[in-house]
């Protein structure tokens, strides 16, 4: 195995169980009541590492996991409940705009790619319990 891919491996997968602890050990404090998001947003970094570090065989499931950790956090934005924030830009050549857009136009942005993330995951975990 080539060295780059096992020092990426090796970082993700520190990065991404530092997340997931963090999730863990906050996600009961009232004062910071989003801190279960930590879990999925580590467990992406957490499979993406493992699917550097372990063998091809693996891949489906550790694909099929990751998005799945994903796929909650967009489900979350989109769909979840209370009030969201959204700011929009747009930028280039050194200039930029920025304005608050409105939560409904932001969880339809989330929520298109929340869907098309969940027909991704169920896809790779029909794949993966027909075992193709």
């Amino acid at each position: 195995m080539d060295l780059r891919r096992i020092v990426v491996g090796v970082v993700l997968l520190a990065v991404g169980s530092a997340f997931a602890a963090l999730g863990i050990f906050r996600a009961g404090n009232p004062a910071e009541p989003l801190a279960f998001l930590a879990i999925p947003a580590g467990l992406v970094f957490v499979f993406g590492g493992l699917l550097a570090l372990l063998p091809a065989k693996l891949q489906l499931p550790l694909a099929a996991l990751m998005l799945t950790s994903l796929a909650v956090l967009f489900d979350w934005v989109a769909f979840g409940p209370g009030e969201r924030h959204f700011t929009s830009s747009l930028g280039g050549a050194g200039a930029r705009v920025t304005w608050a857009s409105g939560e409904l136009a932001g969880r339809a942005f989330f929520g298109v790619f929340a869907l098309l993330m969940d027909i991704a995951a169920i896809g790779l975990w029909l794949r993966l319990v027909r075992g193709r």
